[in-house]
């Protein structure tokens, strides 16, 4: 059985639903229980097995009740995703301390209490998966997004410490860091229509990523197939991590095009 957080919309969702059609049974977790009703509906006219949970992940006491409810639902967890993430925009100097302390704890609180007490169901067990949805703004960090880069830098160092002390009962810790990915996320962090296109065009592929793209790598992360692999956050992103002097030269293009405008 999967439990799925952030499963709402967008990757969330995406994974939900992309583990339903492997055959799991999923619990889908989150915030706003009608649009996890969406989700499991997804699932379920599909002919899969799927049950909606509200959960706040950054309240220990919700979390201790989601994971029991979770588990006299279907019995065990083998799957836990880390999906829900949240951010606020706006410069580092005028951010208020309780925004910084809500997307930290719903960003790097939320997987810890969750992989807590899941991980403490998989350590009986000896057995389990863990998977922590990161961003590429661990590894490269992006202005005016508040909290967002520190709460996902310390999701992939939760990721390794999680891996290398629960090893030795047979849990794997694995993450993934998207880049620009179509979600309703990405939609609200890039609302101007001219900034998204130019957030598009800094990728090397020239186009966001789908949430089903990432639900495929997230599949293969949590099978049998990657048996060897654990701490490490493996980016998904059409190159943007590497896009420097792609960068650099669509600038000099932009330059080029508007020589003779001035």
């Amino acid at each position: 059985m999967s439990v799925v957080t952030g499963a709402g919309s967008g990757i969330g969702r995406a994974i939900a639903v992309r583990y339903a059609r492997a055959g799991a049974k999923v619990v889908a977790g989150g915030p706003h229980l009608e649009t996890l009703k969406q989700t499991t509906k997804m699932i379920q006219d599909e002919g899969g097995e799927a049950c909606p949970l509200r959960v706040d992940v950054s309240r220990s006491e919700e979390v201790r009740d989601f994971t029991s409810k979770a588990l006299r639902k279907y019995g065990k967890i083998d799957i836990l995703v880390n999906n829900a993430g949240i951010f606020t925009l706006g410069p580092i100097e005028n951010l208020a301390e309780r925004d910084w302390d809500k997307v930290i704890n719903v960003n790097l609180k939320g997987p810890f209490l969750c992989s807590k007490m899941i991980g403490r169901h998989m350590i009986e067990r000896r057995n389990g998966v863990i998977l922590n949805v990161s961003s590429i703004s661990a590894q490269i960090p992006e202005p005016h997004l508040g909290a967002y880069t520190p709460s996902k830098a310390g999701l992939v160092g939760l990721t390794a410490l999680l891996a290398l002390e629960w090893a030795k009962y047979g849990i794997r810790v694995v993450g993934i860091s998207p880049g620009p990915i179509r979600t309703p996320m990405h939609e609200r962090e890039y609302s101007e229509e001219k900034l998204r296109e130019a957030r598009h065009k800094a990728v090397p592929l020239g186009r966001p990523g789908e949430p089903e793209e990432i639900a495929s790598l997230a599949e293969f992360l949590v099978s049998d197939e990657a048996g060897f692999i654990t701490g490490q956050t493996v980016i998904a992103d059409g190159g943007s991590a590497i896009s420097m002097f792609h960068t650099i030269r669509l600038l000099k293009e932009y330059a080029t095009k508007n020589k003779d405008r001035r």
